[in-house]
């Protein structure tokens, strides 16, 4: 028989068998069963670590595949690029809050925000920037005359996207349909 030295469920199977009873009868600590808080704080951080991720990443393609559905966009190359574009303008919104939270202003330049860079093939333009809001325009060859727009706090004069003229509430993406 091999022993754990040191273990302390190795040692408790050890003292009972040598007394004759029966291991089965005193519960391993690994497999006790938790109540109460610490069962609460084991499925919360297994949610956290394991499933959470998934759930987002589940319900974030059926919300791009209903947004895509709803913004009239074809399937193959142009809802590519619709949501390319989408999702650098979702990005630029939390990049320009992170530099104005060490600024206290608004970039009035996309190279001012380190590590923002725009989707292959999409061009991002800040349109507008002060100190209390900025609006920005994505643009993709793949889509010729569409754009998106987005406008954070307050803007004089809130960007436009190119064929339908549509302008964006508070930090919300909005597209030309495909």
């Amino acid at each position: 028989m091999r022993r754990h030295h040191g273990s302390e469920t190795a040692g408790r199977v050890a003292r009972l068998s040598r007394r004759g009873g029966d291991a089965a009868r005193e519960p391993s600590p690994a497999l006790v069963p938790l109540r109460g808080a610490d069962a609460n704080k084991l499925w919360r951080s297994l949610y956290m670590w394991l499933l959470a991720p998934m759930v987002v990443a589940i319900a974030g393609g059926a919300a791009g595949a209903q947004r895509a559905g709803t913004q009239g966009a074809a399937p193959g190359a142009s809802a590519g690029a619709l949501e390319a574009m989408t999702g650098d303008l979702r990005r630029l919104v939390s990049a320009n809050e992170v530099y104005r939270a060490k600024n206290k202003r608004y970039a009035a330049d996309v190279s001012a925000l380190t590590g923002y860079a725009p989707s292959r093939g999409v061009t991002v333009t800040l349109v507008s920037a002060t100190a209390t809001g900025w609006g920005a325009k994505a643009v993709t060859a793949d889509l010729p005359g569409k754009s998106c727009v987005v406008a954070v706090g307050t803007v004089v004069a809130p960007p436009k996207t190119d064929a339908t003229g549509r302008t964006a509430p508070d930090a919300v993406v909005v597209c030309d349909p495909a």
